[in-house]
């Protein structure tokens, strides 16, 4: 089974598990009845808003449809390193999940691909707080276009417009905080 499949299969596991219909979904979410089913259904890859879009509407976040039906560790907090979860969010883009599952935030590590970048904007409730590891990325936050190199931190309301792209050849990392946890 693949991601794509894993991830369609865990929509509509979380989607008929709160009794909402397709119709129902797409009236909430704002993405279409035939999107969602093809989705669910692992035809198509949402991108990473429609897929937020969605998770919205139920009250769930990427990293929590993640997490689903991970095993648990003893110590609740520990996450060793062989044990991350890996999130492909787009084409050059994925994340290692720090964080155990919880309320307030999650924390990440982000990959991203030279040349790879978000499409979109993202707007969502919140704080986020990144700092750069390796590489280099130019982060668009509203009408202001920030440069971000290694060393480098930064913290934004998450209600300001965003997206990045990478502008070196080498893969930018950086570890980011999502408070509370809208990814």
């Amino acid at each position: 089974m693949t991601e794509l499949d894993n991830i369609g299969n865990k929509l509509r596991s979380l989607r008929q598990a709160r009794k909402i219909s397709i119709k129902k979904m797409a009236d909430t979410s704002g993405v279409s009845s035939s999107l969602i089913s093809q989705i669910e259904h692992g035809r198509v890859s949402p991108s990473l808003n429609t897929l937020k879009k969605i998770l919205d509407a139920m009250g769930e976040t990427v990293i929590s449809l993640v997490q689903q039906n991970s095993a648990e560790s003893p110590m609740k907090g520990l996450i060793k390193r062989e044990d991350r979860m890996t999130v492909t969010v787009a084409p050059g883009l994925y994340y290692e999940v720090l964080s155990a599952p919880n309320k307030s935030y999650s924390m990440f590590i982000s990959y991203l691909s030279p040349d790879a970048g978000t499409e979109d904007f993202f707007i969502h409730e919140g704080i986020e707080s990144g700092i750069m590891l390796k590489g280099k990325i130019e982060l668009q936050l509203g009408d202001s276009t920030l440069i971000l190199e290694e060393g480098d931190s930064i913290t934004h309301s998450s209600t300001i417009p965003h997206k990045w792209r990478n502008l070196g050849n080498e893969v930018a990392i950086g570890i980011w905080v999502v408070c509370p946890p809208s990814f």
